[in-house]
């Protein structure tokens, strides 16, 4: 007997000696061996969250749960009954916090959550220690430049029906992400979905994911019913982020019944199955959805006529945005040269609600100038072509590839981008999209021809921007 099988064997003669007294329990069951309950850890350094789980028709997922809020969710290293797992945690400000550990056994059945409580205290500027990850294979990670924000975030997952039977509706599962950080994603990267508290499916996207842009993952025929789902953005933890938290999602969904709001996870959204243990300390964590945050200005806001300004926004927090009823990016310019006073209106559909911010610019007319609106000039030039940024060169083999391109202006504004993708033995594909990304399955050992075209809101289609990639026959050793 290998020493593996030997500590695995002393760990569960003392989980049966500890529990041979009390009545037989039922399903799951979870347990905190470090830190322990009343224990003091320090403020900016991770702490290593050690526990053990047990479940007799196997360990699918455990998770850690930090004051009622995921914070992370990890797959066991072995297909066993008995885990022991490991989730690095960082306490970002002095307080009491609540840890909770909870099993998911593969038939469903969740385990009562195991609870210590800790005291976060004085400040501390010594850099995180890397904990091993409970993922079996290890994942070379870039370093990205110094000062760079590597941070992949939730902004919505919602359940959409796909297909009907009689009165039987099935649905998929639609995850909308961003790269909230300041540089392209380093490293590819997983996204898992959990049903019912069991691994369900995963896709894998590519490196090179551009700041502020925003993408989506759909998990198809997923569930019919009521399902408690689960996605993590970075399952395989491939990519070192400055905030984690972000990356958790779990709430029961039902097919075909659209849920009251938008849920984006953030640190201050409870889970809603998760419960805190009574005791005589506990208290209550309080909800809260947290605001857009929203900045629309213009670079000058008094114009003789003739001249042009600049509109700018920055909006965080939001599902979507729209300037003068369109579509745009969370961040962008758009310039204007309106003949007459205008008002421009900026729209944000968040959780917390919608809210909407106007700029005014006021056109000046000049004493000899005419009063009568100018002829509209008809736009018949179309847009330049988009800069494409991602995907080029060899990639390694993988199943998905997001498409990434530079968003284009025009006078008349941008209506869609039509993009088009050929395989090297004939197959080929395309779509039109008002985002500047799109993902396509590809087949390892294939070479691929993608092209970006504009058009705009006049009706005239811009110049053509393609490139060249090819996908590896193998995964790298």
């Amino acid at each position: 007997m290998n020493t593996k099988h030997l500590t695995t064997l002393f760990l569960l003669i003392l989980f049966f000696a500890a529990t041979a007294c009390e009545p037989e329990t039922t399903g799951p069951r979870a347990w905190i061996d470090i830190p322990l309950d009343g224990a003091r850890v320090p403020v900016g350094a991770p702490v290593a969250v050690v526990s053990h789980a047990y479940a007799r028709e196997g360990i699918a997922e455990v998770l850690l749960a930090v004051n009622g809020v995921a914070y992370r969710r990890s797959p066991p290293a072995s297909n066993e009954s008995f885990a022991k797992m490991t989730h690095e945690w960082i306490p970002q400000n002095e307080g009491d916090y609540l840890l909770q550990i909870t099993a998911f056994s593969k038939t469903g059945e969740t385990s009562n959550p195991a609870s210590a409580r800790v005291r976060a205290i004085g400040k501390t500027t010594r850099t995180p220690t890397p904990v091993a990850s409970a993922t079996p294979t290890p994942v070379i990670t870039a370093t990205p430049p110094r000062g760079a924000i590597v941070d992949l975030e939730l902004v919505s997952v919602e359940a959409f029906v796909t297909l009907t039977k009689g009165e039987q509706q099935f649905c998929d599962i639609r995850v909308t992400y961003r790269n909230a950080g300041t540089i392209p994603i380093p490293n590819d990267y997983t996204i898992q979905a959990f049903l019912d508290g069991r691994p369900h499916a995963a896709i894998t996207r590519g490196r090179g994911f551009g700041v502020g842009g925003t993408s989506e993952a759909i998990f198809v025929y997923q569930f019919t019913g009521t399902a408690y789902i689960g996605i993590n953005l970075d399952s395989t933890n491939a990519i070192a982020e400055s905030n984690e938290s972000n990356n958790a999602f779990a709430e029961a969904r039902s097919c075909g019944v659209a849920p009251a709001a938008t849920i984006v996870p953030s640190p201050t959204i409870p889970l809603p199955v998760i419960t805190l243990v009574p005791s005589r300390t506990s208290t209550t964590v309080p909800t809260a959805i947290i605001p857009a945050q929203i900045n629309f200005r213009a670079d000058q806001t008094t114009l003789t006529r003739g001249q042009c300004t600049t509109l700018r926004w920055d909006v965080e927090n939001a599902t979507a945005v729209y300037l003068e009823g369109n579509g745009v990016p969370g961040h962008g310019t758009q310039q204007m040269c309106p003949n007459n006073t205008t008002t421009y209106t900026l729209r944000v559909n968040a959780p917390a609600g919608t809210a909407d911010r106007n700029v005014t610019i006021n056109v000046q007319i000049p004493a000899n100038t005419p009063t009568r609106t100018p002829t509209k000039i008809q736009d018949t030039q179309g847009p330049p072509a988009p800069g494409l940024v991602t995907p080029k060169g060899n990639l390694s083999c993988r199943a998905n590839v997001t498409l990434d391109w530079n968003a284009v202006s025009d006078p008349s504004g941008i209506k869609h981008y039509i993009v088009k993708w050929v395989r090297n033995d004939g197959p080929s594909g395309g779509t039109i999209t008002t985002s500047t990304q799109h993902s396509i399955s590809v087949t390892c050992g294939k070479a691929y021809t993608w092209s970006v075209q504009a058009v705009d809101n006049a009706g005239n289609e811009g110049g053509t921007a393609s490139a060249n990639f090819a996908i590896d026959v193998a995964a790298p050793h």
